[in-house]
């Protein structure tokens, strides 16, 4: 027998970051493989846009700014996996220099996807704790969105 239970009234539509996941396509750039990056702790995407200065003598001495080029990048922290095929994905693009195909997923499914470049790409292994692997991705062209 299901049982079903309620949903709590009262529980606020907040979402916890534990359900954001990013993916490393794995496949082709026509028919993508998003394979999960392992031991995700954070996830960080950025999108921000150059300030251009519109001010001018007569704006009563105030500054007026305007977006520019925009860009993204997405900060990653994971666990180290020693058999993750995500890790492994960017670890190679990294050694090679190979830009790569990101999605960023969101609880409901919807999700973020773009090409960029691992910028950074670092091994922390304190003594007194879990060996991460923490690295930046540069966007190259615009990020897609999908709901």
């Amino acid at each position: 027998m299901a049982v079903t239970l309620p949903d709590n009234p009262s529980t606020s539509n907040a979402q916890v970051g534990k359900d954001f996941l990013v993916y490393i396509n794995t496949g082709t750039a026509a028919e993508p493989t998003w394979t999960l990056v392992g031991g995700q702790r954070s996830g960080t995407l950025n999108r921000e846009a150059d300030s251009i200065d519109v001010s001018y003598k007569a704006s009563d001495g105030w500054k007026a700014s305007k977006a520019g080029l925009r860009g993204w990048s997405l900060e990653l922290g994971t666990l180290v996996m020693l058999s993750d095929t995500g890790i492994e994905a960017l670890a190679t693009a990294f050694e090679s220099g190979k830009e790569v195909n990101l999605k960023f997923e969101q609880p409901n499914s919807s999700y973020y996807t773009g090409w960029g470049s691992i910028t950074s790409f670092s091994l922390s292994t304190p003594h007194d704790g879990a060996a991460e692997i923490s690295g930046t991705v540069e966007g190259n062209g615009a990020l897609s969105f999908t709901a």
